[in-house]
C-alpha cells in the first residue's frame, strides 16, 4: 500500500470532520480484515474470482486525485459555511470513508453539495442519510457528485429495518472496493513502470477555489486601504473642526478604526489559510517524489530478483542436458 496517499487522504478526511486522524491506509480504511472460518477456502475462491473480474482503465489507474484530497478541509468548510448541518456533513464524510471511497471523491461530493446549497439559499434536510443511501446503492465518484444536482427533497428518516440493509450492503461494498484499490495500485504501478505519468484531476476545481482565496485576499486589501485612506482624511479634518463636526468626525474614526482592525483580522486568517494549503502541498509532494523514489527502488530489486531466478532456472537446465548427454554418450 502507498504510505503517502494513506496519511495526506486520511489527513484530509481529518480535517474536514475535525477529528483526530486514525489509522493508516493507503486510502481511507476499508474494512476489519474478516476471522477465518471453515467456510475461509470457498470465501478466498470467491474473493479471488471476483478481483480476476475487476478490470482498471489506463486513465483510471493514472489518474491523481491529489488536489480533491487537499482540498476537502476546504470543501467542507464551505459547505459548513452554505448552510449544510454539520451532523449531515459528518455522516457524509463518515460513510464515504467507511465504505473505502477516497478523499479526492469525498471532496467532489460535499463541493457539489455546497454549491447546491448555496443556490437554492437553504439547505436540504437529511444530507448525510442521503448519502448513505446512494453509497449502498452503488453510486460513487462523478456520478454520484451529478446526483445531487436533482435532489430536491429533504431525506426522511430510516427505520431500523432499513439502516440494517443498508449496512449490509455498505459492508460488502468495502470489500469490494478494497479489492479495486488493490488492482488499481498494482495497474497503476505497471503503468509507471512503463513510463507512463500520473494525471492531476479536478485541477479545474482546484484552481478556481485557489482564484477565489486570491480574489478574496486582494478585496481585502483593496477595502483596507481605503478605510486607512479614509482615516487620514478625518484626522486631517479633526485638526480644524469643532462641535458637531468634531463629534461626527470622531465618531466615524471610531468606526473606521474598528473595522480596519476586523478586515486586518480576517486578512490574516486568510493569509494564514494560504500558507496551510501551500505546506500540504509541498508535503504531498514530497511525500510523492520520495514514495516514487521508493517504488523505483523496489522495481530494480524485483528486477535482480526475476533475474537471479532466470539464471538459477537456466543454469538448472544446462546441468540436466548435461547430464543427459553424459549418459548417452557410448561407454
Amino acid at each position: 500500500m502507498h504510505k503517502h496517499t494513506v496519511s495526506v487522504s486520511a489527513g484530509a478526511f481529518a480535517l474536514a470532520l475535525l477529528l483526530p486522524a486514525a489509522g493508516r491506509a493507503d486510502l481511507p480504511p476499508g474494512p476489519p480484515p474478516v476471522t477465518a472460518t471453515t467456510a475461509a477456502p470457498a470465501t478466498a475462491t470467491a474473493s479471488a474470482s471476483a478481483s480476476a473480474n475487476i478490470k482498471i482503465s489506463d486513465q483510471e489507474a493514472l489518474n491523481d486525485d491529489i488536489l480533491s484530497v487537499i482540498d476537502l478541509p476546504l470543501a467542507a468548510a464551505d459547505a459548513r459555511a452554505a448552510g449544510v448541518p454539520e451532523a449531515d456533513l459528518k455522516e457524509a464524510l463518515t460513510v464515504t470513508q467507511e465504505v473505502g471511497l477516497g478523499a479526492g471523491e469525498a471532496s467532489d461530493l460535499v463541493a457539489e453539495e455546497a454549491d447546491a446549497t448555496a443556490k437554492r439559499g437553504k439547505a436540504s434536510a437529511g444530507f448525510g442519510k442521503w448519502v448513505r443511501v446512494q453509497v449502498a446503492s452503488g453510486l460513487r465518484g462523478q456520478k454520484l457528485a451529478a446526483k445531487i444536482k436533482d435532489r430536491k427533497e429533504d431525506t426522511k428518516e430510516l427505520t431500523a429495518e432499513e439502516a440494517d440493509k443498508l449496512k449490509a450492503k455498505l459492508d460488502a461494498l468495502a470489500q469490494q472496493y478494497a479489492q479495486r484499490r488493490e488492482k488499481l495500485l498494482e495497474k497503476r504501478q505497471e503503468l509507471l513502470a512503463k513510463g507512463q505519468k500520473k494525471v492531476l484531476a479536478a485541477k479545474e476545481r482546484h484552481e478556481k477555489r485557489q482564484e477565489k482565496l486570491a480574489a478574496s485576499s486582494a478585496a481585502l486589501t483593496e477595502k483596507s486601504g481605503q478605510v486607512e485612506l479614509r482615516l487620514r482624511e478625518i484626522e486631517a479634518k479633526l485638526a480644524t473642526a469643532s462641535g458637531e463636526e468634531k463629534t461626527r468626525l470622531e465618531a466615524e474614526k471610531k468606526r473606521l478604526e474598528a473595522l480596519g482592525q476586523r478586515l486586518d483580522k480576517a486578512e490574516e486568517k486568510l493569509e494564514k489559510k494560504e500558507d496551510k494549503l501551500d505546506d500540504k502541498l509541498d508535503k504531498v509532494t514530497d511525500k510523492v517524489e520520495k514514495r516514487e523514489d521508493k517504488l523505483d527502488k523496489r522495481e530494480e530489486k524485483l528486477e535482480q530478483r526475476q533475474d537471479k531466478k532466470e539464471a538459477k532456472i537456466e543454469a538448472k537446465a544446462e546441468k540436466a542436458e548435461a547430464k543427459k548427454d553424459k549418459a548417452a554418450a557410448p561407454q
